[in-house]
């Protein structure tokens, strides 16, 4: 791995400062009855983890607002970062959007269903049914609390075989709109423009700043080794080639095992302290500028008119919905 390119890094720092500017007064917070936004910031909190406020704190925020966003994702293999990482990533994109958008995140989710990477003994194996049951409980649970408005966070190409059916049958018994989405999808919205993949755009070093930036931002750092490498061996690989035929959408089209670990996040090149330090720092700056240039209060506003809206249809079909009258 190289230094950081000194323009890569001028030209974060400008898409940063030039992103903080637009959402200045641009995208201002909410107040509960979503039925008009204020200019005003979100207020100042001692944390934004559910976990780490008291219960008096919790019922305080509740007052004023019921956003919740929840980071989920699994525990595997992912070549030199740490097992938990794609957890990680979702819960540093969590506590940046909870703080511009007056949100809490619920934490410690990390056990999903993890897709292919079994064949390593680092990877905590959880099937798509062993994981569903869980956070719709939560969900359940979150909603008679009072959060009105979740948004559940993930950074792992096959949530959605866990996040989907989630949601929909979460709207279905419920008729709470819950929001799932992929933290690349945090971005400057450009009307037209299709969403990009989570590491698709931006810098080409852009998985990596992800990485470490998000390990800096959950102030976790030093989880990411340094000096560590692993060998590299041959393999054979899987010589079928199934996508040429069926291209994966939400997920691969068929069933399947990595042929080595390694194939999951590549081989383990060693990391310096210095490397660590900088990457770390111009990581967090990088995920803070997605932050800043993503509509995170336009899109709760969205999510409290789709609530509302709802009710209405509630009202309009009574018990031809399903579970009307719960």
């Amino acid at each position: 791995m190289t230094k950081l390119d000194p323009l890569v890094r001028q030209v974060l720092s400008l898409v940063a400062s030039a992103a903080v500017a637009a959402s200045v007064g641009s995208t201002p917070a909410l107040a509960q009855d979503g039925a008009q936004a204020t200019t005003e910031a979100a207020p100042e909190m001692r944390t934004r983890l559910l976990t780490s406020l008291t219960g008096y704190e919790v019922s305080e925020y509740l007052k004023r607002n019921d956003v919740i966003f929840v980071p989920v994702g699994p525990t595997e293999v992912n070549g030199g970062s740490p097992t938990d990482v794609e957890y990680v990533i979702p819960l540093a994109f969590a506590m940046k959007l909870a703080e511009k958008g007056d949100g809490l995140v619920l934490p410690y989710l990390a056990y999903f269903y993890p897709g292919a990477t079994t064949t390593s003994p680092a990877t905590v194996y959880m099937s798509t049914s062993d994981t569903l049951p869980f956070p719709k409980a939560l969900t359940r649970s979150l909603i008679r609390q009072g959060f009105r408005r979740i948004v559940f966070l993930s950074s792992h190409g096959p949530s959605g075989n866990t996040l989907l059916p989630l949601v929909r049958e979460t709207f279905d018994e419920l008729h709470v709109p819950v929001l799932w989405m992929d933290t690349g999808q945090v971005r400057k919205v450009v009307p037209g423009e299709p969403r990009g993949a989570a590491f698709g755009e931006g810098p080409p070093n852009a998985r990596r700043l992800v990485t470490f930036g998000a390990y800096e931002i959950a102030g976790r750092l030093n989880d990411i080794p340094i000096g560590l490498i692993q060998p590299r061996e041959e393999f054979t690989r899987d010589p079928s080639n199934l996508s040429r035929y069926v291209p994966p959408a939400q997920g691969t089209p068929a069933g399947s095992f990595y042929a080595d670990p390694s194939e999951h996040g590549g081989w383990v090149d060693p990391v310096t302290a210095a490397q660590r330090a900088e990457w770390g720092r111009d990581g967090a700056a990088y995920i803070e500028s997605q932050v800043a240039a993503f509509d995170v209060n336009g899109m709760l506003n969205a999510l409290r008119q789709r609530d509302e809206f709802t009710k209405e249809l509630e009202e309009k079909y009574g018990d031809l919905l399903p579970a009307f009258g719960r």
